[in-house]
């Protein structure tokens, strides 16, 4: 009976992983066609390096929300002082799509350790 409920709780973490992974996605593309080229401007001095396909878009946008939400990355890369130029509707975009990511890996590490634990 365990093995069962094991296998229904793997399967719906695994469902909201692929949905989750999948939202991620689609809000990568909306960043990357509205706001990238606007905070590549503002933090990057015009440096258009994430805005140039998808595969560079997903990191580009995790790298500019570790910037919004933490100072030490913002002074590692150099954009202290950039970030508050860039308005805040737009920071909480970023931020956002930040914790969805890291949300849906969560999903992901928890379905990956109930394969191992239960033997699935």
């Amino acid at each position: 009976m365990a093995l069962k409920t094991a296998e229904n709780i793997f399967l719906i973490l695994l469902l909201f992983w692929s949905v989750g992974t999948f939202i991620w996605i689609l809000l990568v593309f909306y960043l990357k066609s509205k706001w990238l080229p606007l905070l590549e401007d503002i933090l990057d001095d015009g440096v258009r390096f994430y805005s140039l396909n998808f595969f560079l878009a997903g990191p580009g946008i995790l790298q500019y929300a570790t910037v919004f939400l933490w100072s030490f990355h913002a002074k590692r890369y150099g954009m202290l002082e950039k970030r508050d130029n860039v308005p805040k509707h737009i920071q909480k975009w970023f931020v956002f799509t930040f914790c969805w990511f890291m949300s849906s890996g969560t999903l992901m590490a928890a379905s990956a350790i109930m394969v191992k634990a239960y033997d699935l």
